[in-house]
């Protein structure tokens, strides 16, 4: 994915990718989660390594983002995260590193407070820095990510973005004073110019054209992104629809809406969206559309059809970046109020089941959806993230069985909103909130409680058996390995997952390590192994003020966090 937005990033003259949003998922209300990759802090490191590769493979700067603690929108220009050295070594650095250690030309510093004083003019964050290895240059949020131009140069900050508003001036007048050195505003500029230089040649070499803009590879890819990435959370043996014949009534507001995401910073400009009733036309004989939430309307849709398709969610008017203006009728994004369906759209749900056909509800959203009200009266149940611009067709795919779900929950759904950690749903600015050490998963687990979807979750349309899981150790890296055989009747494609407790009081239980993905048709065996590297396994000693690799380490294999409670192994 790295490498097709570098190859239109060229295309289209830019060589900077104002990206990776590596931001953690501490809770689901957090309006911009359809930005990042989930709540946990390894997967979002290597997913955001990743995309640097492939982003700078092509010579245009990532720039991973927002640094750091950044998870609340709303209040995201006045509110202060606090947390310990512990917490954020552990939980809130890590990823970051991860994106330095890849290479990251840049990073951009967030909006927000971290222990009451604003990151683009925090030494502790800029201090941070340095300790994870960062070479490159950083820059603010952009318009209001400075607050004091001299102080944001004397704490690291090196670009203010994306024009001069609290420097410039400010800062000629403060080494005329003597509040700045020159040499302090000349080490700003090395780094800036250093790391220009460093990807000039690289990017200057290639020689892509704007016909590689939504070409047909790339369109391909929008495709592989979805039809690996869907979830399928229920199945009662409704799905696949093989027959063509079967009449489908295709109900809820997104049954014919172009819907791919956020109206904020992240929003898109696709050459074409392909519809869920576009999409589904092209799969059944007889599709009769009902695109909205009326019941009576609805309901007679269904009366035609042997099988109803449920679309609803979340869109940019639900959540997303917070973007206000002087009128309120354009407010758009911000943190969700509710993690739960509209009203209406829960109704509708109620009402589908009550025709005694077979019903599929497949809902868009950032993250996770209370989903306990109406579960029960779904027989499948998909979540869709955004889809995309090719969404249409991949759930008639889907539908259909042509393609095979294999995705897997990148965070945890509770049974009920208390169960995740606290959350500034008021509008009162300046507000403090304490970033505890645990939350997702590791937080489910220390509390003993029980989420409807374990981190990790995802059915599949065949079925996966696991054996012989071993551990052995291999110089600095420890190989994990277990035989997956698939025992269904359907190719499919399963992600083995690999957790690991460090046996420290105090630390999770468990933590995600490692995972890979087998493809096995119907009877196939395969040795999936995943290799751990030991300097993944750094935990923060409070008391040496030092990372340390424990010595002493259990692991769990499995299809998600809970299933791999089941086999526990000693690396030999």
């Amino acid at each position: 994915m790295g490498e097709a937005i570098a190859k239109e990033c060229v295309a289209l003259g830019a060589n900077y990718f104002a990206g990776v949003c590596i931001n953690l998922l501490r809770h689901p209300s957090w309006g911009r989660a359809q930005e990042a990759y989930g709540e946990d802090q390894f997967m979002t490191g290597k997913y955001g390594a990743a995309l640097t590769r492939g982003l700078q493979k092509y010579g245009v700067i990532s720039c991973p983002k927002h640094y750091y603690m950044n998870s609340i929108e709303n209040l995201r220009f006045s509110v202060s995260a606090n947390a310990d050295e512990e917490t954020l070594r552990d939980v809130y650095l890590y990823h970051f590193e991860e994106c330095f250690r890849a290479g990251a030309g840049s990073v951009m510093s967030a909006y927000n407070k971290v222990n009451g004083t604003y990151c683009g003019e925090n030494k502790e964050v800029f201090d941070h820095l340095k300790d994870l290895g960062f070479e490159g240059f950083s820059i603010s949020d952009f318009v209001w990510g400075v607050h004091d131009g001299p102080e944001s140069v004397k704490a690291g900050l090196d670009i203010e973005m994306p024009m001069t508003m609290k420097r410039g001036k400010k800062l000629i007048k403060a080494v005329q004073d003597g509040t700045l050195k020159e040499e302090e505003l000349d080490e700003h500029c090395v780094n800036i110019i250093a790391t220009l230089l460093r990807f000039q040649n690289l990017y200057r070499a290639q020689g892509y054209k704007k016909d590689v803009v939504a070409c047909e590879a790339h369109t391909r890819l929008a495709r592989k992104a979805l039809e690996e990435g869907i979830v399928l959370l229920k199945n009662d043996g409704c799905l696949p629809i093989s027959d063509p014949a079967k009449k489908i009534a295709l109900v809820g507001r997104f049954a014919d809406e172009k819907v791919i995401g956020d109206h904020g910073s992240s929003m898109v400009h696709p050459p074409y969206i392909v519809t869920q009733a576009e999409g589904i036309s092209t799969a059944f004989q007889k599709v009769f559309i009902s695109p909205n939430d009326d019941i009576e309307a609805c309901t007679k849709a269904a009366e035609e059809a042997d099988v109803i398709v449920c679309v609803l969610g979340n869109d940019y008017r639900d959540e997303g970046e917070f973007v206000t203006n002087s009128n309120p009728k354009l407010v758009t994004g911000g943190d969700r109020k509710s993690l739960r369906l509209h009203d209406d759209e829960v109704a509708l749900i109620h009402a589908m089941k009550q025709t005694g056909k077979p019903l599929v509800v497949i809902f868009y959203s950032g993250s996770a959806v209370i989903t306990e009200e109406w579960a029960e009266d779904a027989d499948a149940i998909l979540y869709a993230g955004y889809p995309g611009m090719e969404g249409g067709h991949v759930l008639a795919d889907v539908l259909t069985g042509k393609v095979n779900p294999s995705g897997k929950l990148p965070f945890t759904v509770a049974k009920d909103e208390k169960d995740y950690p606290d959350f500034p749903y008021t509008d009162e600015k300046d507000q403090s909130v304490d970033y505890g050490y645990y939350h997702g998963y590791a937080l489910f687990e220390k509390e003993g409680i029980e989420p409807e979807y374990p981190f990790g979750f995802g059915l599949s349309y065949t079925t996966f058996a696991y054996a012989d899981a071993a551990a052995q150790k291999e110089g600095d890296k420890i190989r994990v390995s277990c035989k997956v055989r698939n025992t269904g009747e359907r190719y499919g494609e399963e992600a083995v997952l690999v957790f690991v407790g460090s046996n420290i009081p105090g630390k999770p239980h468990k933590l995600l390590k490692g995972f890979t993905r087998v493809a096995l048709q119907p009877g196939e065996e395969k040795e999936a192994v995943i290799m751990i590297d030991k300097q993944d396994l750094r935990l923060y000693d409070p008391q040496a003020d030092a990372m340390i690799i424990p010595e002493d380490v259990t692991l769990y294999v499995g299809k998600n966090v809970q299933d791999a409670e089941q086999t526990v192994l000693r690396a030999e």
